[in-house]
């Protein structure tokens, strides 16, 4: 999967000069899929290729092939005359991929359990402070962004690589739709943090417990989700977003 950068979209012109066209191309697609993933595009944002190939600094070609990459895995569509767009999902097709993803993240929590290292679960502890640290300065995409990557760590470290591509995929489908949770879900100060949880069975090596507590991880958030989709709550600008529930 590609790994979680910085998503400053601009390449530097002159490296782009050095690039062939298709690895321009999957360059621009590893940037839009992780903008995907981490939800950074709400459900029906349309993208405009002329103004991607402006920001990339480069001609439409490789970026229209990153697009169709990305229409034939069913993360944007595209219809005849119109600009590609996230797909909006219905209620039905969002708890279809999540009861999708349960048995596979739950089986990529306990394969981590014997198989993480304890630099990974110290990974794990530092990317849900900085994900806490960038709630509490409403950073919100730099902690949808701190969420994914405390998820796929310990998806990575189930060392299973195509148990992994197959949950990446899952949340390529899903992933607009957890910016809906911000500011309208939020956790009391008491609770502990269900990333704590999480870290402190893999440090005990329980696969039963990791996998259980991220599937409730997983089904608590969504529960959520499904209550702003049903009150109509999708697609607010981030700027108007306060404290939030930590994403799922």
């Amino acid at each position: 999967m590609p790994s979680i950068a910085p998503l400053n979209p601009e390449l530097d012109p002159d490296e782009a000069i050095g690039l062939t066209r298709d690895s321009l191309s999957e360059r621009i697609y590893s940037r839009l899929r992780v903008a995907l993933l981490t939800g950074l595009y709400a459900p029906g944002t349309r993208l405009s290729i002329r103004k991607l190939a402006a920001t990339y600094h480069t001609s439409p070609t490789p970026v229209r092939e990153a697009i169709f990459q990305l229409v034939r895995e069913g993360a944007l569509e595209l219809k005849l005359g119109y600009q590609p767009r996230v797909p909006q999902l219905s209620i039905e097709q969002y708890i279809n991929i999540r009861e999708t993803r349960v048995p596979l993240e739950r089986l990529a929590a306990e394969l981590s359990t014997v198989n993480i290292t304890e630099t990974e679960i110290q990974k794990l502890r530092e990317l849900h402070q900085a994900f806490v640290d960038c709630e509490k300065a409403e950073n919100w995409k730099a902690a949808l962004i701190a969420n994914q990557e405390f998820h796929f760590t310990i998806y990575r470290a189930s060392r299973n690589d195509i148990l992994v591509r197959c949950i990446e995929n899952l949340w390529l489908l899903a992933g607009p739709i957890i910016s809906y949770q911000y500011p309208h879900i939020r956790q009391a100060a008491a609770e502990t943090h269900p990333h704590l949880l999480v870290i402190d069975a893999l440090s005990r090596r329980s696969p039963s417990e990791a996998g259980e507590l991220i599937v409730r991880d997983l089904r608590e958030g969504s529960y959520r989700i499904i209550e702003q989709m049903k009150a109509g709550v999708v697609g607010e600008p981030q700027k108007k977003m306060r404290k939030a529930r930590a994403p799922r």
